[in-house]
């Protein structure tokens, strides 16, 4: 039986420089996101240690690049977390159980659950527990209530 040391290869990996932080973020999300290696917490906790200093358009390209791949739980929460920009494709195509969404729901973006509720396929459980966040994804960001604005200069009737 060979070792595979594909994992500890890449956790070795330069994280002291911009493109060796990119280098690693691409190959854990590729590795863990085809299923090639564990979703090994060492793995997990880089991937979330290095996250902001990722690019944007890095960590979109491997969102798109999972979009159809069935990546595990871990790694769909991993992204689901980040900007729906960035964690929609993932969004709008992971496979996970009932249980694995709504644990996740709250960690969710008001946007991100907009993705969710767009599914057609979730089952009842997720799709009522998506209901729950329905006042609170449609507050305004300020948090106060706002009348509707007065129009000056209207005739009165």
């Amino acid at each position: 039986m060979r070792f595979d040391d594909t994992l500890e290869t890449v956790l070795a990996g330069d994280l002291a420089t911009p493109a060796g932080i990119q280098s690693v973020w691409r190959q854990l999300v590729d590795l863990i996101g085809r299923k090639r290696v564990p979703a090994d917490p060492r793995a997990l906790a880089t991937l979330h240690a290095i996250r902001r200093e990722v690019p944007d358009t890095v960590r979109a390209a491997s969102a798109r690049g999972l979009e159809y791949g069935d990546p595990p739980f871990a790694l769909v929460r991993l992204f689901a977390a980040d900007m729906v920009s960035i964690s929609g494709p993932i969004l709008r195509n992971a496979r996970l159980a009932s249980s694995e969404w709504i644990s996740i729901l709250p960690e969710l973006s008001a946007a991100g659950r907009e993705v969710l509720r767009a599914r057609r396929d979730l089952s009842p459980a997720v799709r009522n527990a998506l209901e729950s966040f329905n006042g609170s994804d449609f507050v305004l960001e300020t948090g106060e209530a706002q009348s509707a604005p007065e129009v000056v200069g209207a005739p009165d009737t």
